[in-house]
């Protein structure tokens, strides 16, 4: 156990999933309490789906938030913040950084991170937010079937330090949080950052495929999405798709 950037890192070797580990340990991790994997077995993604990740190779770690003052009905801003903070980083070495909606980042076209947030709610209000980051630092080859990864190593056609990406990654998200409690200035910033969030693109739903422009974000991190008759069409996770990008 370390002290970085006033975050406390818990590291280990491996692990099946950092997530996991920090769930499991919730009761310890403090504000700010960030466990890492130096190789993640069974990192879990969005909606079920598994996180690839070359043992040593990319960063892997879930932070312990434990927000103070912030409703449950607000607990989209910690999404905001750790999507927007993880772009941040990797705008310092690519151009093309979006938010692809809800929370992973893309390099033009390509998934380079993913995030995985779990709450734990009291009465009314958020008190523990499990934030995963998995980020593509060092990797060159995929062999799962995500149709679309790329790493910085790829982008850069070099290798980096991975400790000194997750010191600058903490410290950018950490900038986004300390604005959590300003949700307004968060979405702004969350949707000039939206993937696809200027000009009509081609969506799909389980009714077929439509063309619409992204009108916004509501407050429970529904995406809000206006089509070509005028029809605000409102969205869950896992409900729309982009079907260039994720059907592969």
């Amino acid at each position: 156990m370390y002290q970085l950037n006033g975050f406390e890192i818990w590291e280990y070797p491996e692990l099946s999933s950092t997530n996991d580990e920090a769930a499991r340990r919730a009761g310890e991790l403090p504000d700010r309490g960030v466990v890492v994997a130096r190789r993640q077995t069974g990192g879990r993604g969005q909606g079920g789906n598994q996180w690839e990740s070359e043992a040593g190779k990319n960063i892997t770690m879930t932070i312990a938030f434990r927000p103070r003052q912030l409703p449950a009905r607000d607990q989209f801003a910690i999404s905001m913040a750790v999507a927007l903070g993880t772009r941040d980083l990797v705008a310092r070495y690519a151009s093309g950084c979006s938010v692809k909606w809800p929370n992973d980042v893309y390099v033009d076209d390509r998934k380079i991170a993913g995030i995985l947030i779990e709450h734990v709610v009291t009465g009314e209000a958020l008190t523990l937010s499990l934030c995963g980051v998995g980020l593509n630092v060092n990797q060159t080859r995929f062999t799962s079937d995500a149709p679309n990864p790329v790493s910085l190593s790829l982008i850069l056609g070099r290798e980096l330090p991975t400790r000194e990406v997750m010191e600058g990654l903490l410290d950018a998200i950490d900038r986004r949080y300390r604005l959590i409690n300003d949700p307004s200035t968060l979405r702004r910033d969350y949707l000039a950052s939206l993937y696809r969030g200027t000009g009509t693109s081609e969506w799909e739903d389980d009714k077929g495929r439509f063309m619409a422009i992204v009108e916004g974000v509501n407050g429970y991190g529904q995406l809000l999405l206006r089509d070509e008759e005028g029809r605000t069409r409102v969205y869950n996770f896992k409900e729309v798709r982009c079907p260039r990008v994720d059907n592969g």
